[in-house]
């Protein structure tokens, strides 16, 4: 890996492609995924794959947990044996207490030395904010030049996600049990969108799946006009066949420059579950 005066870290929730993170450079601080009373680090020692594998033989549903202080000053400290000093980029604060560890840990490591920002997104909408900070830096932007490109992603990027199952969001505390029982039974697939770092409802299909990643190109849509240029990122619960239908969906409504697919990652999967498609469209 090359040298840098700036370190980007973000956390395992961006969902970046392990190969892609690895070319530009981008540490990533692993969160906690708990199946009873194993603790398995995210992408360290369960990957997504061994996570939904697993899934359907738990005896109980699995938790997540943040990374606590002292495990981000090892990393910050580590990382700054070859850095002068690190922006920091995470999932939003709205839904994990990730942020607020890393911002305890940046006082321990010292005044100045990390940059943190709150990217208010998961997953690839957070993955996307950190790949352009790691380019930007790769060409070499200050800092400031840094923080203002993943700020601008995070500022403008709708991220649009639907679910095959609503107990896992109902499991998790995003909604209730009546909610998710009648949706099982009406066969309604709700579409969900990122609003003010949380996750909040937008509308539902009933139907087919093809209903539903058609209705989730509409709902980006009515943020962003269709024919727009636009960087695209999709991501999906081990269902790689919906993924690509996604993406080709996407390809007739918009100019797309870049697209980055992946599968949904271990501690984001606790939440969203197995069967989920998500479409993150972030305008030039």
């Amino acid at each position: 890996m090359m040298r840098h005066k700036v370190a980007i870290v973000t956390d395992s929730t961006a969902d970046i492609p392990q190969a892609l993170a690895q070319e530009l450079g981008i540490v990533v601080i692993p969160l906690n995924v708990i199946f009873g009373e194993k603790n398995f680090k995210d992408g360290v020692d369960i990957s997504s794959q061994g996570f939904f594998e697993m899934l359907p033989q738990a005896t109980v549903h699995p938790r997540t947990s943040q990374p606590s202080p002292g495990e981000f000053v090892d990393v910050y400290n580590k990382v700054l044996e070859d850095a002068q000093e690190i922006i920091s980029i995470h999932i939003s604060s709205v839904m994990s207490g990730t942020y607020q560890s890393a911002a305890v840990a940046a006082e321990m490591v010292g005044k100045g030395r990390v940059t943190l920002l709150d990217s208010l997104s998961t997953s690839l909408g957070l993955g996307l904010a950190v790949v352009a900070a790691a380019r930007a830096r790769n060409e070499g932007a200050s800092r400031q030049d840094i923080v203002e490109k993943a700020k601008a992603i995070c500022d403008k990027l709708v991220y649009v996600l639907s679910v095959e199952n609503l107990v896992w969001l109902e499991r998790n505390g995003r909604i209730g049990k009546a909610s998710a029982l009648l949706g099982a039974l009406l066969n309604v697939h709700p579409i969900l969108r990122l609003k003010d770092g949380g996750i909040v409802a937008h509308t539902k299909v009933r139907g087919k799946m093809s209903k539903v990643l058609t209705s989730l190109v509409e709902s980006a849509g009515e943020f962003v006009p269709y024919g727009s240029r636009v960087r695209v990122a999709i991501m999906h619960g081990n269902c790689p066949e919906r993924a690509a239908e996604l993406r080709k969906l996407v390809e007739v409504a918009y100019k797309v420059e870049e697209t980055i697919t992946n599968q949904i990652g271990p501690v984001v999967g606790v939440h969203v579950g197995p069967g989920a498609i998500g479409l993150v469209v972030v305008p030039y």
